[in-house]
C-alpha cells in the first residue's frame, strides 16, 4: 500500500513540475553538422520532500543542483560555456548556457528533452534540409490514420449507433473533456518550447516554421495555445464524430493528431526548412570548443557546483504513509563537477 501511494504521489509531483517547464534554444549549425545551442531552461521545484525537514530547501542550492544535473546528464554534448543559474520572479530555477555538439540528432539536453522527429540532411550543393515532425499521440493511434479506418466490409462504430446514441456520445465526450481540463491546465498551461535554427547557406524553402528577421526559422509549442485548440475542436461536431468513428473514443487521451497539428502549426506534415549552398561555417567549432573546455573547471568552481551539500530525497507523504524513521545520510548531489563526457555522450 505504501509503495503504491509513494509511486502515485511521485508521479503527480513530476507531472505538476513538468507543467511549469519552459525551454528556449537557439541552434547554430555548420555545413559539417557541428553546432552549438544557446539554451534557457526554466523549471519549477519538486513540491515535496521525503524526509522531515525543519526548513525548506535553500532555493539557490536547488537551482545549482538543477544546473548540475543538466551539465552532467545531458548526452551528445562536447562541452558547455557561459553557464549561469538563478531564480525567476515566480521562484523557479533558471539555467542558461551554450552547449557544443558534433551531431544535433544525437544531442539530448537533460530537462529540455530530446528533439525526436528532427532530421538534418546535406544537399549536393552544400546546403541543408531540416525536417521536424511534431510527435503525434502515443498509445492509441491518431484519429483518421489509415490503420484506424474500418476494413472493407466492416461498419464504423458510428454507423452502428442511432442518431440519439451518437448525440449522447457527443455529450459524454465533451463532459469528459471538461472533467480533464483542470489537470490539463496544470500540466500544459505554462509549458512552452521554442527552438530557433540558424542553418548554413541561403534559405530557399520554409514550410510550417516561422521565419525570423535574422534569416533563421523558429518552431514554437505553447501549451496554453494547445488547450485553446482542443477547446475549439471539442465544439466541432464533425471532429468529435470522427473521433467516435475510429472506435478509439474522444478525450480518454487528448490526441496530438492531424487536426490538432494543423491548428497549431498550419500543417499536419513535417515542418521543413531548406537552404542552398555553397555555405561557409557560421563559427569556428574547434576553436570555441577548445576555449570552452579550458574555461570549464573555473566556471564550475565559480558557480559552486563542485561543493554542493548532500541532497535529500524529494518526496514527502502525510504522516503514517512514509517509511519509518528518517533515512540516514542521503545521496551526494551528483558527481564532482567536471567536463562532460565528449560529443558521444557523458
Amino acid at each position: 500500500m505504501r509503495t503504491a501511494l509513494l509511486t502515485l504521489a511521485s508521479a503527480a509531483a513530476m507531472t505538476l513540475a513538468a507543467g511549469c517547464l519552459e525551454t528556449e534554444q537557439e541552434v547554430t549549425l555548420n555545413p559539417d553538422g557541428s553546432g552549438k545551442t544557446r539554451v534557457v531552461i526554466v523549471m519549477a521545484d519538486m513540491p515535496f520532500t521525503m524526509t522531515p525537514q525543519k526548513d525548506p530547501p535553500d532555493p539557490q542550492v536547488t537551482a545549482r543542483r538543477f544546473a548540475k544535473s543538466i551539465l552532467e546528464e545531458s548526452e551528445g554534448v562536447a562541452t558547455w560555456s557561459d553557464v549561469a543559474v538563478d531564480r525567476t520572479e515566480d521562484n523557479r530555477s533558471r539555467f542558461t548556457g551554450t552547449a557544443y555538439f558534433q551531431d544535433f540528432a544525437g544531442m539530448h539536453l537533460q530537462r529540455a528533452g530530446k528533439m525526436k522527429g528532427a532530421t538534418l540532411k546535406k544537399t549536393p550543393d552544400g546546403g541543408m534540409v531540416l525536417r521536424l515532425r511534431p510527435q503525434q499521440q502515443t498509445g492509441p493511434k491518431a484519429a483518421g490514420s489509415a490503420s484506424d479506418t474500418p476494413k472493407q466490409g466492416e461498419a464504423s462504430p458510428e454507423k452502428l449507433m442511432s442518431e440519439e446514441q451518437i448525440q449522447q456520445r457527443l455529450a459524454a465526450e465533451r463532459a469528459k473533456w471538461q472533467q480533464m481540463k483542470p489537470m490539463m491546465v496544470m500540466t500544459l498551461g505554462k509549458m512552452k518550447t521554442e527552438v530557433t535554427f540558424h542553418l548554413p547557406g541561403k534559405l530557399v524553402e520554409v514550410k510550417g516554421f516561422e521565419k525570423t528577421p535574422e534569416g533563421g526559422v523558429r518552431f514554437a509549442f505553447d501549451g496554453a495555445k494547445m488547450l485553446k485548440v482542443l477547446d475549439k475542436l471539442m465544439t466541432d461536431d464533425a471532429y468529435v464524430r470522427k473521433q467516435i468513428r475510429t472506435g478509439k473514443g474522444g478525450m480518454a487521451q487528448p490526441p496530438m493528431n492531424e487536426e490538432v497539428l494543423k491548428q497549431l502549426f498550419g500543417t499536419a506534415g513535417p515542418l521543413l526548412a531548406q537552404t542552398a549552398g555553397p555555405a561557409e561555417a557560421q563559427f569556428d567549432y574547434k576553436a570555441e570548443v577548445k576555449a570552452a573546455k579550458a574555461a570549464y573547471p573555473a566556471m564550475i568552481k565559480k558557480l559552486g557546483l563542485d561543493r554542493l551539500p548532500k541532497e535529500q530525497d524529494t518526496l514527502q507523504l502525510p504522516p503514517g504513509f512514509g517509511r519509518e524513521g528518517d533515512r540516514e545520510g542521503g545521496r551526494e548531489g551528483g558527481r564532482e563537477g567536471g567536463q562532460p563526457g565528449g560529443a558521444g555522450g557523458r
